[in-house]
């Protein structure tokens, strides 16, 4: 089987590639293809895959995007962290999902589903209506957080938001106005809600809005550090890996 990986993160492709080879040795395992363009450029220029194992979020936007570029009739194994709309969707559809971390057995499991599969000639059709369902009623990034704060609670909007850290394994939103609170999410979970156009993910512990980055320099090792606007005495550190895609984003 022939399996090609849409993925932005190569550790998360490191490890799904392993999972694959744990599962079946005679798998063929291409990408991983980490943004729309050469995804959409990969699949008009090589033979069609057996299975697709799609990441939701790539780093400049939707799998979504290459699929309805496309039109690949391949079977697709959606992957994300976590989102309440697309895992509506996917029930809505004849399509698969597996959330991250992903565990071996689950994802053993829907290749089994894909091998019993007979593609059908309304594959296309389906793709064509998951793709509309998604962005016609459920796809939509967060525009505000209701968050508990002293007797009740209080409605955070987004727009508002300098950055979201994790510190001492607690998540915690950092407002333009010098305000922090605690939000039961984890940074995985808030990067898959918020608009990556507007937010990006520094590191491990920072996801940043563009409005709140004052400049960036130069740093050790080809690092870049992150200086902010309202929160001065920050540091934030980007790794040379991430640094293009940094550029990038803030070049868009």
């Amino acid at each position: 089987m022939n399996i090609l990986i849409l993925e932005d993160e190569q550790r998360n492709f490191n490890r799904l590639r392993r999972q694959l080879e744990e599962i079946d040795t005679t798998f063929h395992v291409e990408g991983p293809l980490a943004n729309i363009q050469e995804s959409v450029e990969w699949l008009r220029t090589h033979p069609t895959p057996d299975l697709i194992l799609a990441d939701i979020r790539l780093s400049d936007g939707l799998s979504f995007d290459v699929l309805r570029q496309t039109a690949i009739p391949s079977p697709i194994i959606f992957t994300t962290a976590y989102d309440e709309y697309a895992i509506q969707a996917f029930k809505y559809n004849s399509f698969d999902y597996l959330l991250k971390p992903i565990n071996s057995e689950e994802l053993a499991e829907a290749i089994n589903k894909v091998r019993r599969r007979t593609l059908s000639d309304t594959h296309g059709e389906d793709m064509r209506r998951l793709v509309e369902y998604m962005y016609r009623n459920n796809y939509r990034y967060r525009e505000r957080f209701l968050l508990p704060y002293r007797d009740g609670y209080i409605s955070v909007q987004v727009k508002n938001i300098s950055h979201i850290a994790l510190k001492e394994r607690t998540t915690l939103i950092f407002l333009n106005d010098g305000a922090s609170m605690n939000i039961s999410y984890s940074l995985d979970e808030l990067e898959s809600q918020l608009n990556p156009d507007i937010f990006f993910r520094a590191n491990r512990q920072y996801l940043l809005h563009i409005d709140s980055i004052r400049n960036v320099s130069n740093y050790f090792n080809s690092r870049l550090k992150i200086h902010m606007k309202k929160y001065p005495d920050t540091e934030i550190i980007v790794s040379r890996e991430r640094a293009s895609a940094l550029k990038e984003w803030l070049d868009k």
